[in-house]
């Protein structure tokens, strides 16, 4: 069986075979050499180094002659940009323009290396950027790179022991109950308030919830089913334009059913009687987007004279609340729209803190 993108494979006798190109023949084929091992790490040394010697003899008019900058924009406007959603897209794009594209402009792709890589990532760093951020610039960089090893433009793989920042897990403050008390009565009442209280009771991300359509919605099931999201995307260009942009939800996890509880029923079983778009939060037949959303959250938390936070947070005060109350984690996973629980577990493990000490204090 081959290890991807790294031309070793496992032989019948045991053995690990690794391939590297010492050359090409007339008609433009690559011609290779071999090395055995027992072991994978060996041959994988071992074909590292033999790469590293030839792609410093291999003749120059067999090699790609354009720089990263070039070959990550034939990327980008190549098979990409049919094969994955807009929204993914245009966060690639916006990535390798603005951090990938300015610093290899004038660096060869045929001569790139691991301590280039790992140059690129230190100067990252000393962006600002999140290590999230970094790690998802380089990881779609390498995924643009895959191509031209495949093409044998790249005999080495330059992310190969390249040293990543640590990821911090940033804590994420829930409303306290005094807090999310005093937001709900006020968004109940509020002619654009009703996002809010949908949010915190649903746990819908705010794309989520501007998507939102009255088919959506089984009253006689009590069941919301989110299938869609609604964003709005910097265009590819290097403008400041944007479009909205409705597909997919985020994920196949994303897509789920969640039920409702008598107070969001009740609210939207009397909404519904009034309603003049298929959207639930729309009017005259329009949606109202995020941005819009967003807008009328903060003019509400300003009047309440509460703390600045954002409309995601709503969706985390939904998780904790749950927790408090003793649900398990696979079901706030689920209902999240979570990849998986230990995604969720990682996330509000601070959460869980009043439930442990419930449990020790119930020993006493």
């Amino acid at each position: 069986m081959a290890r991807r993108g790294e031309n070793i494979y496992k032989r019948k006798d045991g053995r690990w075979e690794g391939r590297y190109i010492i050359g090409h023949h007339p008609n433009g084929k690559a011609r290779f050499g071999y090395i055995y091992d027992r072991t994978f790490r060996e041959v994988r040394r071992k074909l590292r180094e033999k790469k590293q010697q030839y792609q410093s003899i291999i003749p120059s008019s067999t090699e790609y002659q354009g720089t990263v900058t070039q070959w990550v924009q034939e990327w980008l406007q190549g098979s990409i940009r049919r094969n994955v959603k807009i929204s993914t897209y245009t966060t690639y794009h916006y990535k390798m323009v603005h951090y990938v594209c300015p610093y290899f402009e004038t660096i060869s792709l045929s001569r790139l290396t691991t301590a280039t890589v790992q140059g690129f990532v230190d100067y990252l760093s000393t962006l600002g950027l999140s290590a999230t951020t970094i790690r998802t610039t380089i990881q779609i960089l390498k995924r643009s790179l895959r191509e031209a090893i495949k093409r044998n433009i790249l005999l080495i793989d330059p992310f190969y022991e390249v040293i990543y920042p640590m990821k911090i897990q940033k804590k994420i403050f829930a409303l306290t109950e005094e807090e999310q008390a005093s937001l709900e009565k006020f968004a109940s009442q509020h002619a654009k308030g009703f996002p809010i209280v949908l949010a915190l009771h649903t746990g819908m991300r705010i794309g989520e919830i501007s998507a939102l359509k009255w088919t959506d919605i089984d009253l006689n099931k009590g069941e919301i089913s989110v299938s869609r999201t609604l964003q709005r995307l910097s265009s590819s260009s290097l403008t400041n334009e944007t479009t909205i942009n409705e597909g997919p939800a985020k994920s196949p996890s994303a897509h789920r059913i969640i039920p409702l509880n008598d107070k969001i029923w009740g609210l939207l079983k009397e909404k519904q009687k009034t309603a003049t778009s298929p959207y639930v939060v729309g009017h005259n037949q329009h949606f109202y987007e995020p941005r819009t959303i967003t807008y009328q959250f903060k003019k509400i938390l300003s009047k309440l004279k509460l703390r600045s936070i954002h409309f995601h947070q709503l969706r985390h005060t939904f998780a904790t609340r749950l927790l408090e109350k003793g649900a398990d984690i696979a079901s706030v996973s689920a209902l999240l729209g979570h990849h998986s629980a230990k995604l969720t577990l990682d996330v509000y493990i601070d959460s869980l803190m009043t439930q442990r000490k419930k449990w020790v204090n119930a020993l006493l």
